[in-house]
């Protein structure tokens, strides 16, 4: 989620916007809260879209559908208004990712997770089909996942049983992989079109991909209307289950009701695995924080508009009084003078900090520094400390004379300390910032940002002498902040660099189930990007650090050859029997000795004896996207 922007509602309704949670082609949505603390996500449709009477009216028939379906495995309508210039509605916010998400993230569930997930969706359409309609558009993206299962969602395309005109054969409309072949074909739909979809949901969340994949939408319709689907890679208790949703022939499909009976069958705890309930605990967390922090920024609001309503009454009284004064006079000058004098405007504040994976990896942290904190604490004095990627130090001197030196770190957040940390009553940038010591001459405050990637930006200050430096800390952490929310500097990168590639992306899904092995859990930093399975783990990371073929004669790093490249090679199974190995790859040299590089590092959960086999076959999938 991100903050509201300046052209978002802060009203809709009976409900108080709080943030964006997203936005499409046909409008945003954002989270509200109503007037009883209730949380509810509201799709507001894009004003260019509201002027087209057909889309208006595509919008309002999604109302009166959405307002029909009830259920535990749906969202409920809880308020809307159609006919608004910009028409919008509000459901009950689900907190949980999708499952188009989690499956990108995470990779195929688990016989538990899929049992769970097949039953719910069953139970939805039961409900769905119950209030007369046929969903149309049931794919991965519009299904939620809560803690106690799934959520069917987005009535945009539903249609009515009875509604001929709005099923006319020749209307294709819905997603590609996931509608049946009665639909790719534009014929009249039956309640069993869904059923087909939830078979290629099912398989796409066993197997991690469609049982319809193309390269292009074309052959994916073809392979939908034509070919056997991919079902191999199902799990055998699922298998049937789903094949039998796949069926061409929709009188040859099962009911929603059978699918639930076919569920209760699956010999496994219906339970989402580790992962999705990290993510359902991690999105409930996010919403519940916004919602707090807009209620807080309300209060302040209220009572600066007191403030400035006590203060325009005393300006009246004073420009009363002025005007007197002139009056008697008898000449302009006082006016001009007055005229003369400096306005109350001020500049923006408490701006929240909105930054993409790609500007936090391009930052110029030591520039960030610098610029936030002359202002306040003074010129910079001594050399610059930025030997380490993501941190940089120096030290400053204010007018009186007192020295602090300040360290920023910028990056994924610190295991060690974060359980020690607390709370200290004060926020940067709408961030609650946390420290461990209350009062200290060195002292350390924290902020996490709440969005995605989750980065913690931690500022240490150290005072000359005796007196508690926490309050410095606390002032430059809000100067470094509201500078990333106005206008981030940024690194000077060379043409090849590989700083502002994203890791994640460098590893496609399948090798990395064939490397970890099952169950693939997915976490990630701007910089890195980690992966742990059932037999494996490993990490792939792109920073500027200490050139490997300088490193010292205590810790020589061995190198090899890989595909026609130069690695550097820490075996730690040759050294000291632990299963793991970590590969060093210098991209790009930079300054002195230290140079852009690439690190792997590679482990085993079972002791396996060739780690570093392993980190060279990542090395060799990830050299050819590295920068020509």
């Amino acid at each position: 989620m991100k903050g509201l922007g300046s052209n978002d509602p802060r009203q809709l309704g009976r409900n108080r916007m709080v943030a964006v949670i997203g936005q499409g082609g046909m409008g945003r949505v954002l989270l509200g809260q109503s007037q009883t603390g209730r949380l509810v996500a509201v799709k507001q449709i894009h004003r260019h879209l509201a002027k087209d009477p057909e889309f208006r009216a595509r919008f309002h028939r999604e109302v009166l559908a959405s307002s029909k379906v009830t259920g535990a495995y749906t969202a409920a309508v809880v308020d809307s208004d159609t006919e608004s210039d910009n028409p919008w509605l509000a459901t009950e916010y689900i907190p949980g990712p999708s499952l188009k998400s989690v499956i990108d993230e995470t990779g195929p569930m688990s016989l538990g997770g899929l049992k769970l997930l097949l039953a719910g969706l069953a139970s939805a359409l039961i409900e769905i089909h119950r209030a007369g309609l046929v969903h149309r558009d049931l794919k991965p993206a519009n299904v939620l996942l809560a803690a106690d299962g799934p959520r069917v969602i987005d009535f945009g395309i539903a249609r009515a049983l009875e509604d001929e005109q709005l099923t006319a054969t020749g209307s294709v409309i819905g997603s590609p992989a996931f509608m049946s072949p009665e639909q790719a074909q534009g014929q009249p739909l039956t309640p069993a079109a869904d059923v087909f979809s939830v078979g290629a949901i099912v398989t796409l969340a066993a197997t991690g991909e469609s049982p319809f994949s193309g390269t292009a939408t074309p052959q994916v319709l073809y392979n939908v209307m034509y070919s056997a689907p991919d079902t191999a890679r199902v799990p055998a208790p699922v298998r049937a289950i789903v094949e039998r949703c796949l069926a061409k022939d929709p009188l040859q499909r099962p009911t929603p009701q059978e699918l639930l009976d076919a569920a209760a069958t699956i010999e496994a705890e219906p339970a989402w695995p580790g992962a999705v309930r990290e993510a359902v605990e991690e999105h409930r967390n996010d919403s519940n924080w916004w919602a707090a922090t807009t209620a807080k920024h309300a209060r302040y609001e209220a009572q600066m508009l007191a403030l400035k309503q006590r203060r325009t009454r005393s300006l009246r009284a004073a420009a009363v009084a002025i005007g007197v004064l002139i009056l008697l006079d008898g000449t302009a000058f006082g006016a001009r003078e007055w005229a003369q004098q400096p306005g109350h405007a001020t500049p923006a504040s408490d701006l929240s900090v909105q930054l993409t994976a790609q500007q936090w990896r391009t930052l110029d942290v030591c520039a960030l520094l610098e610029d936030s904190l002359s202002r306040q604490f003074g010129s910079r004095f001594g050399e610059i400390s930025d030997a380490i990627a993501g941190t940089c130090g120096s030290s400053f001197t204010d007018p009186s004379g007192t020295q602090r030196t300040f360290e920023l770190v910028i990056g994924s957040t610190d295991t060690q300390s974060e359980p020690l940390l607390r709370p200290t009553g004060s926020v940067a940038a709408w961030m609650p910032m946390y420290g461990v010591l209350k009062e200290a001459a060195s002292c350390d405050r924290w902020v996490i940002t709440q969005n995605h990637p989750s980065v913690s930006i931690k500022l240490r200050t150290r005072i000359s002498g005796k007196g508690d430096a926490c309050p410095a800390s606390e002032q430059g952490l809000r100067a470094v902040t509201n500078r990333l929310a106005v206008n981030p500097p940024r690194m000077t990168l060379p043409e090849k660099s590989i700083r502002p590639l994203d890791p994640c992306t460098l590893l496609d899904r399948k090798l990395v189930s064939e490397l970890a092995g099952p169950a693939v859990t997915r976490s990630d930093d701007p910089t890195s990007c980690y992966w742990s399975g059932d037999s494996n783990y490993f990490s792939l990371t792109l920073t500027e650090g200490t050139r490997p073929d300088q490193s010292s004669s205590a810790y020589k790093l061995e190198p090899v050859q890989v595909d026609g490249a130069t690695v550097y090679v820490d075996d730690m199974f040759a050294k000291f029997q632990s299963s793991r190995c970590d590969l060093t790859y210098m991209a790009n040299p930079t300054r002195k000795d230290m140079a852009e590089v690439v690190r792997i590092s590679f482990g085993s959960w079972t002791n396996a004896s060739n780690p570093c086999d392993r980190a060279k076959q990542v090395f060799s999938a990830v050299l050819p996207q590295l920068p020509k």
